[in-house]
């Protein structure tokens, strides 16, 4: 009977840090809020940044952006954030011509050093 006793707290104790381990490791998980041009829209001119909002103001040296499209990568400079929980970087050409891009970010968000990645689309359509 003792023994009993013993394991049901102890089993107890086992499930609830599966549980919790369960939950720190979700990967559906994303700072990542909305982008500047949005993603899925469809732009009449091309941009000529980009901008990504996250849930905490994320951590310029340990994130990046990327933006390709039609003619493979384009070139960005000015990697920066405006202080609103955001990353921001220039299109050096803003001159992109029409067609699908990607934009591609990683970034350290926060307090967490835990990188998170994600990836969303948009288009330039100048000939309506």
């Amino acid at each position: 009977m003792l023994g009993n006793r013993r394991l049901k707290p102890l089993l107890a104790l086992v499930v609830l840090a599966a549980s919790l381990v369960g939950c720190a490791s979700s990967t559906d998980y994303s700072p990542f809020l909305r982008a500047e041009p949005a993603a899925d829209s469809v732009l009449n001119r091309a941009p000529r940044n980009l901008r990504l909002f996250y849930d905490a103001l994320p951590d310029v040296p340990n994130s990046s952006l990327t933006l390709m499209g039609p003619d493979g990568n384009y070139d960005l400079r000015g990697f920066h954030t405006m202080g609103s929980d955001d990353l921001m970087i220039e299109i050096t050409d803003p001159s992109i011509p029409d067609g699908d891009y990607v934009v591609e970010w990683s970034a350290v968000v926060g307090e967490d050093s835990t990188v998170h990645e994600g990836s969303y689309r948009f288009s330039v359509l100048t000939d309506r």
